[in-house]
């Protein structure tokens, strides 16, 4: 004959809350006219003698576990919702139908139900541009990114709420649910402001008291960008005199941290590295512009500064520095 049912292997539950349980049957199809509106879904715990039967959709609220079955008998759904989840819920529970001339326990299927005191931290996944990334703190900037919060939904007539907090400007958020889960899918374009951000995915259950139990998980963000606010400053500050010393001083922001900086004349000579180009003894031919090039593994950034050199002024005498090196006196 053929009977069989599906279940599923486990299903987790929350204390105070509800739990679903997924379930569809089979009967021979001897006694398929036999199954009806009225026919009544049982189910034992913990063994299948009668003493075991803790639910009846006949009477739903006089047995050990209340609740109800929400799938259709007569097309053999037996899905059920069992509520007031308390910890003395957990167990192996095994469905029976009854009707008029039909009667049958599916002894060699059962579904074990797993009661926790409180909700299990919601899980934190990341997908770029429509891919799974393992690594979930870095992401480059400019890249499309959906955040996925999944948090256990026993009970989908009571689903968690979810709130995202110091999540970026501009978003959009989508929920999704199945059986057991439902997720809430953040999406925004990553820039370099969000880098460091500490994103957090909460989800709050409603318990059958009317309180709230939430639970949350968090993640640090670290966006990948190339250099970028690239200065360059002159040290000391203030007019650059002949024959004196002066630094230039590239600095800009990138992830990874900007190492690599090159400096440039105008012409495009190549006259330094490092973040401090160092002159030595000004003289009129280190007038002009400079260029650093600050760069990172993602891409280049250039800054540049005009370097004026000037004479040098005394009480009743200017000395002014030019190209022949002459010195012309004016008393």
């Amino acid at each position: 004959m053929d009977f069989s049912i599906t279940l599923p292997e486990t299903v987790e539950a929350v204390s105070g809350h509800c739990v679903l349980i997924p379930c569809q049957f089979e009967i021979d199809s001897v006694y398929a006219h036999l199954l009806k509106n009225t026919s009544v879904g049982k189910w034992f715990k913990d063994g299948t003698e009668f003493n075991n039967i803790v639910f009846d959709s006949s009477t739903p609220d006089k047995k050990q576990n209340k609740g109800k079955i929400t799938g259709d008998l007569s097309e053999k759904n037996c899905t059920t919702i069992f509520t007031s989840i308390s910890p003395d819920t957990s167990g192996k529970y095994y469905f029976r139908i009854e009707g008029e001339g039909l009667k049958w326990s599916y002894k060699e299927s059962h579904v074990s139900i797993s009661v926790s005191d409180s909700p299990p931290e919601p899980t934190l996944s990341l997908n770029v541009d429509q891919e799974k990334v393992k690594n979930l703190k870095n992401v480059m900037e400019g890249s499309s990114v959906n955040l996925i919060c999944s948090a256990l939904d026993p009970c989908p007539s009571n689903p968690p709420n979810f709130t995202w907090t110091n999540v970026p400007s501009i978003i959009s958020v989508q929920e999704i649910q199945n059986t057991t889960f439902i997720s809430s899918h953040l999406s925004f374009t990553a820039s370099h402001l969000h880098d460091g951000d500490i994103i957090t995915c909460s989800a709050s259950y409603q318990l059958e008291d009317k309180s709230i139990e939430s639970v949350s998980s968090s993640r640090l963000l670290r966006v990948l960008y190339p250099p970028r606010n690239t200065s360059v400053s002159v040290v000391p500050p203030g007019p650059v005199l002949l024959g004196s010393s002066v630094s230039l001083v590239c600095s800009s922001d990138g992830n990874p941290a900007v190492l690599n900086f090159t400096w440039y004349r105008e012409n495009g000579e190549q006259i330094g590295t490092g973040d401090t180009l160092n002159i030595t003894e000004t003289n009129n031919t280190h007038s002009g512009l400079y260029y650093c090039r600050a760069q990172n593994p993602h891409g280049t950034h250039n800054s540049s500064v005009q370097l004026d050199v000037h004479c040098k002024y005394s009480a009743g005498m200017i000395y002014l520095h030019l190209r022949n090196w002459a010195l012309i006196e004016f008393v």
